[in-house]
């Protein structure tokens, strides 16, 4: 057969729009705005199969049945691959449903973990998952109470501060994973720097990047889900298995600590996500998050204070390093960007 592969302007054209949410409604999945790159396959004029991508993870792949045996698929995954490989990436992810595994095994991607029957997160790349492990495995340090903690930091605040400090007391090492994913207004390098300096004082923490192996929202694939509740619990259980089957064990973490939110709904069904995958096997532990004029600090309303100009009041809210980057060029220009999205 003679398929042709096409860029698809669904920001652009109506037409190409239509086109595409309905190939997606016909597999039963929702369209989401979060892609950059979106191509059609097709038979003669018929639209047959797309898929598309944000950064190196590939998204709302669907393929009518008729056209799932070989060629089809193989053509869409390869075009969509070289794309993502093209832009500098060195590696390439999907989350698909356990039927689609195979398909693609078959173009050498790998299973790094699943969540039943609702989700498997697969690989290609250079460097790999277990290439990460092996290099995390060199971070591991001997002792009775080892801990683990999962953060974004945009920016690194006094709430988090204290709790890594709380989580540092009760463990012999405490190991901090800082989100490298780059789609927060503070850039993942100026995180990691935050989080070190702000912690250089404790000599029982050690700061990790997450590499591609634990995401947010903004990636994760909510478009093959029914509900937004579905969504969360099903991220926080993936993140989980990570963690317990892998980071956890490669490092000898035995608890894990998080903060409380009481009143963010997510947030709530997220750590009970992870209290039931962790079991008994991981111990997981709330800490009450720190206020700051009856108010909880909060990475968000930091950089609420941010966009109004509100610098002075940010000494109650963040650490003397962080405040400094605040004050710095570098800091200036984040201000400016966080300001110009109100606009």
């Amino acid at each position: 057969m003679n398929y042709t592969v096409q860029r698809m302007w669904i920001k652009r054209s109506p037409t190409a729009r239509e086109a595409w949410e309905k190939m997606l409604k016909d597999a039963g999945i929702r369209g989401e705005e979060q892609v950059e790159y979106t191509v059609g396959v097709y038979d003669g004029d018929k639209l047959v199969a797309t898929g598309s991508r944000f950064k190196n993870v590939l998204k709302c792949i669907a393929v009518y049945k008729k056209y799932t045996g070989g060629e089809v698929v193989s053509l869409l995954i390869s075009h969509l691959m070289s794309e993502v490989f093209d832009a500098g990436f060195t590696s390439c992810y999907v989350y698909t449903k356990p039927e689609s595994v195979q398909s693609f095994g078959y173009l050498g991607f790998k299973e790094i973990e699943r969540v039943g029957e609702d989700l498997v997160f697969l690989e290609k790349a250079v460097f790999g998952f277990d290439d990460f492990l092996k290099k995390l495995e060199k971070t591991k340090v001997p002792g009775e109470r080892i801990s683990g903690i999962v953060m974004n930091a945009n920016p690194f605040t006094k709430g988090h501060l204290y709790l890594i400090e709380t989580a540092a007391k009760e463990s012999d090492v405490l190991h901090v994973f800082v989100l490298t994913e780059d789609l927060s207004a503070f850039p993942s390098a100026v995180r990691m720097d935050l989080v070190k300096k702000g912690t250089a004082h404790l000599s029982n923490v050690i700061v990790h990047e997450t590499g591609d192996y634990m995401v947010s929202a903004k990636t994760f694939p909510s478009y093959f889900l029914k509900e937004d509740r579905d969504v969360t619990e099903i991220q926080a259980s993936l993140d989980a298995k990570i963690f317990k089957n892998h980071i956890a064990k490669t490092l000898g973490i035995t608890t894990r600590f998080v903060g409380e939110e009481p009143l963010s709904f997510a947030t709530n069904i997220y750590n009970g996500a992870l209290k039931k995958i962790f079991g008994d096997d991981l111990r997981l532990v709330v800490i009450r998050r720190k206020e700051s004029e009856g108010e909880v600090i909060s990475a968000s309303r930091v950089r609420k204070y941010m966009k109004e100009d509100r610098m002075e009041e940010l000494k109650n809210l963040v650490p003397d390093t962080t405040y400094a980057f605040l004050q710095s060029e570098e800091g200036k220009i984040i201000q400016k960007k966080l300001k110009e999205e109100e606009m």
